[in-house]
């Protein structure tokens, strides 16, 4: 399923279909309110440890459009797993339960439609783990829609169809709206609807169509069998003045029908919009497994905020076919992909939602991948990478693991987004090969039943002998990203034999801890641009690597194939010609005013603070969370402009966000700051333009004039912000300084009772807080090297002293 709020659609016209997909879950702005738990149990999957069920059969009227309503019965058909039960606990939402009935006999129950949708029904005696039995629950009304405008059934423009989950719903199932059932992830059932419509109407359900019968008063009841068991949230009716338009693919191991269905006037632009179909089937059998179901479908419906996964009836939003337009591709692909990744195998809970909604996000690059090749899947990859560390953080309240996501999250960005992102990594950590591998064996393992986090990893590792413990718990189970980057390196020999170490430096980006034994690669090129390129595996703050090599390297690069999504957005040109060059990945535009060499030009935007200043006073305030590095082979005579946005506002388009905690008021103070490299300091760059507009918008265009290899990264001159010490208030003691280690604090005992401390960074950030008594302890060991402030707040009295960690 691809989200996207309602709110975001009112402007929607058709030119945009073409330019940019709506119905991507990409770009979440705000999230609606959650809805209230109908109840508890529902939020559970305990009941289905007490009982199997084996079939729905759906006898439903779908006639009554003036009202809206529906009308008839479903067949429960249920076992027993343990001895001595004599109730059930069905999930029904807001409709009127006529009766229900075991054997002919009514059977009493209690259900309050309003309030908790649970249907208590007593079965009238004790069954036991060899009985069988068929429920039938009569009943009628107005089935409901979610309350945030996306999920549950409708009726709209002459359709009736259902979405199969709440967006605001607890839980997010939404099978309750239309039939009683065990509505979560874990039940899994075979499927019969008997739909009766009529006024030209059918009606297209899962499964294969068994019989269709016209009667002489207009009626029709059109007959679907899904023999395969799908949770309820995949079950569907859609109902239409329907056609369809019939195709087969050649599957891998038997030939597979494809219902396109649409009203009559939208078929030819609905092949035409599927023109991809087959070929995303090809790849995905390819690259997963075999297509497991007996059909693929999908139907047209009038909803202009997503599509739905329903098995073999794809709920499709008629918007993405209009025109014929091929350009929601990753729609179509995305929908297809969750017949492998969300019905063949489900999430154990919505806390796991990533294995179906990331990975089919991902299916989208593995799509692009097959019909276009490797430079349209790391596109792919990099844009999508790119809106992960941009937004998801600020959309979704803080830095967040893709397993166990809070409720409100579910369809959010790093659900879908970094998912994906995740599972690109997953395939650096593996290789090409083994990552295959080890999805078809996953996907073997738990076919047609729920799977959570821990068990797919564990056995992609058993499939592929690499051990995942350290990916599941940095990468799956924690929050945030690691950054890796080159701190320093150094050549020793010559000739041929060349001997290179290289320092490697993590940082952290929203994660709470050091990522451990992470494989990367690492290219050498040398002027002529001869290059080597192995892979080795970095962990903690601090690694380093030595090779030998039979050239002298004049760049070294890590991660230059952007296997692993670190918190770098990486771009590069190949530059042979005088022109403009846009790097949006990187956000950046290189004007190349001189070109005497073909010039391979690398451009790094880095989502995590820069290093902090050197010197022991500064008059700047540094970037908190971002800087670029220029790097490559740039010969002599080569002569180029940067063009990079700053942007302080809070919006979320463009540059938005990206400096709001840098540019808190006007940005007259702005500046360029530049560096070589890591051992050098920062400081003012010379040789730039910076373009404003309006002094108050926070918002302007910085012009590199003469483009340095080197790091920027922009800063507001502040001159309170230097690490000044201020004696004035009370005295205390910080030892030792410098230290590598940990630094001790002693206060006067004159000084007691509510008194707090506060370390900020170079860069004005603050990296620890806490309670202050006479005497206490700070580890450093985590702190990078530079200068600190403590400061020691007592009521109204502050008083701030410098301490310096060294390595």
């Amino acid at each position: 399923m691809k989200l996207q709020l309602l709110s975001l659609f009112t402007f929607l016209n058709l030119l945009s279909l073409a330019q940019n997909p709506i119905f991507s879950c990409k770009g979440f702005k705000t999230l609606l309110p959650e809805a209230t738990a109908t109840n508890s149990a529902q939020a559970l999957n305990t009941r289905s440890d007490t009982f199997d069920i084996l079939k729905y059969t759906i006898n439903l009227e779908i006639t009554d459009f003036t009202n809206k309503k529906i009308s008839g019965n479903t067949i429960v058909r249920f076992a027993p797993k343990l001895n001595g039960v004599n109730y059930i606990d069905l999930d029904l939402y807001k409709l009127t339960v006529d009766s229900v009935k075991l054997n002919s006999n009514n059977l009493s129950f209690t259900y309050n439609a309003g309030t908790d949708s649970l249907l208590h029904i007593l079965l009238g005696t004790n069954y036991n783990t060899t009985d069988t039995l068929d429920l039938i629950v009569y009943y009628n009304g107005s089935p409901a829609k979610d309350p945030s405008g996306w999920g549950g059934f409708y009726f709209q423009s002459g359709y009736a169809f259902n979405l199969g989950v709440g967006y605001s719903a607890n839980p997010h199932n939404y099978g309750r709206v239309w039939f009683p059932c065990f509505d979560n992830f874990v039940e899994r059932s075979k499927y019969e609807f008997n739909i009766t419509t009529n006024s030209g109407k059918r009606a297209y359900c899962n499964g294969y169509l068994s019989k269709d019968t016209l009667f002489v008063n207009g009626n029709r009841i059109s007959t679907w069998v899904l023999e395969d068991e799908i949770p309820t949230y995949l079950a569907c009716v859609a109902v239409a003045n329907y056609t369809h338009v019939s195709q087969i693919y050649n599957g891998v191991q038997r030939n597979i029908p494809i219902w396109l269905t649409a009203a009559p006037a939208d078929t030819t632009n609905l092949k035409n919009a599927f023109i991809n179909l087959k070929n995303a089937l090809a790849g995905f059998e390819n690259d997963y497994a075999p297509y497991a179901w007996n059909k693929v479908g999908y139907s047209l419906v009038p909803f202009s905020s997503g599509a739905m996964e329903h098995a073999t009836n794809i709920a499709y939003p008629q918007l993405g076919v209009a025109g014929g337009s091929t350009g929601l591709q990753d729609l179509m692909a995305h929908e297809l992909a969750h017949h492998w990744w969300g019905d063949l195998i489900t999430c154990e809970t919505a806390e796991d939602m990533w294995i179906n909604e990331g990975m089919a996000t991902y299916s989208e690059h593995i799509f692009f991948e097959n019909l276009q090749g490797k430079n349209a899947y790391k596109n792919q990859v990099r844009t999508n990478h790119e809106d992960v560390l941009h937004f998801a953080h600020i959309e979704e309240a803080g830095y967040r693991a893709i397993s166990g996501i809070p409720h409100q999250y579910t369809y959010g960005k790093h659900v879908y987004n970094k998912g994906a992102s995740v599972a690109h990594t997953l395939r650096g950590y593996l290789g090409d090969s083994l990552f295959f591998v080890g999805l078809q064996h996953a996907l073997n393992t738990f076919k047609f039943t729920h799977v959570n986090s821990t068990q797919l990893l564990n056995d992609m590792s058993t499939a592929t002998g690499v051990p995942l413990t350290n990916f599941l718990n940095e990468w799956v189970l924690g929050a945030g990203f690691p950054h890796f980057s080159i701190d320093s390196s150094s050549v020793a020999g010559g000739g041929a034999n060349n001997n290179v170490t290289v320092y490697i430096k993590q940082k952290l980006t929203g994660a709470p801890n050091y990522f451990t034994n992470v494989p990367i690669e690492i290219t050498f090129k040398n002027a002529q641009w001869q290059d080597t390129t192995v892979r080795t595996t970095v962990s903690g703050k601090h690694t380093t690597f030595t090779i030998s090599l039979p050239f002298a390297p004049t760049y070294i690069a890590l991660n230059l194939d952007e296997k692993i999504n670190d918190a770098i957005a990486p771009d590069y040109k190949t530059i042979k010609s005088v022109g403009t060059y846009t790097l949006s990945n990187a956000r950046m535009t290189v004007i190349a005013s001189a070109v005497t060499d073909s010039t391979f030009l690398r451009v790094e935007h880095n989502y995590t603070a820069p290093d902090p200043y050197k010197a022991s006073t500064y008059k700047y305030r540094i970037s908190p969370n971002r800087y670029w590095k220029v790097d490559g082979i740039i010969p002599a005579g080569f002569k180029a402009k940067g063009r990079i946005n700053y942007d302080g506002r809070t919006n979320f388009s463009g540059n938005g966000y990206l400096d709001n905690a840098l540019i808190t008021t006007t940005e007259d103070s702005l500046v360029l700051l530049y560096r070589k490299n890591a051992a050098d300091d920062w400081q003012v760059f010379p040789y730039y333009t910076k373009s404003m507009g309006i002094n108050t918008d926070k918002a302007g265009l910085i012009t590199i004039d003469s483009l340095f290899k080197g790091e920027y990264v922009f800063a507001m001159q502040d001159k309170t912000a230097g690490l000044a010490e201020n004696k004035n208030l009370f005295e205390y003691s910080v030892y030792p300084n410098p230290t590598n280690g940990n630094i001790y604090v002693e206060i006067p005992e004159t000084i007691n009772g509510n008194t707090t401390f506060e370390i900020i960074n170079s860069v004005g950030a603050k990296v620890l807080t806490g309670n202050a008594s006479n005497f206490f302890v700070v580890d450093t060991k985590t702190f990078d090297t530079g200068m600190y402030l403590i400061r020691i707040k007592k009521d109204n009295l502050i008083t701030t002293k410098r301490f310096v960690v060294i390595r």
